[in-house]
């Protein structure tokens, strides 16, 4: 993992929360609150701007990495057809032991500059056996 990551931007974006997204999602979910739960997770920030965004970000070696948690704060439910901003970056890089642990986070913000969400997601590279 690169230490030099720290403060670095992945990717930053306006997306438009699609309602065919959204529709998706409450299917997958198949529950009698998915349509709610839809509008709280509509994206994984990790791979905003390409599915290794983190990976190569990060300078990950996927064949020592785990995902270590994912925490959110919701200021309010995403709005089908709403356009957001997105700014995904690493918010720290740092060792313990003999592992690295990488953080990254997601800001969403709507068309008022208020924040929709907060994402942080951790991923763990492990030490050399």
């Amino acid at each position: 993992m690169r230490e030099d990551a720290k403060g670095s931007t992945l990717a930053e974006d306006d997306l438009v929360v699609s309602a065919e997204t959204l529709s998706a999602l409450r299917t997958a979910l198949g529950t009698a609150s998915g349509g709610d739960t839809a509008t709280l997770v509509p994206y994984f920030a990790a791979t905003i701007g390409g599915e290794s965004t983190a990976v190569d970000g990060l300078g990950l070696d996927l064949s020592r990495a785990l995902l270590a948690g994912i925490g959110y704060e919701w200021e309010r439910p995403f709005v089908p057809g709403e356009t957001v901003h997105v700014r995904v970056t690493v918010e720290d890089v740092f060792a313990k032991g003999a592992n690295q642990f990488g953080v990254v986070v997601a800001e969403f913000t709507g068309a008022d500059g208020a924040l929709v969400q907060r994402q942080s997601i951790t991923f763990i590279e492990r030490g050399a056996a």
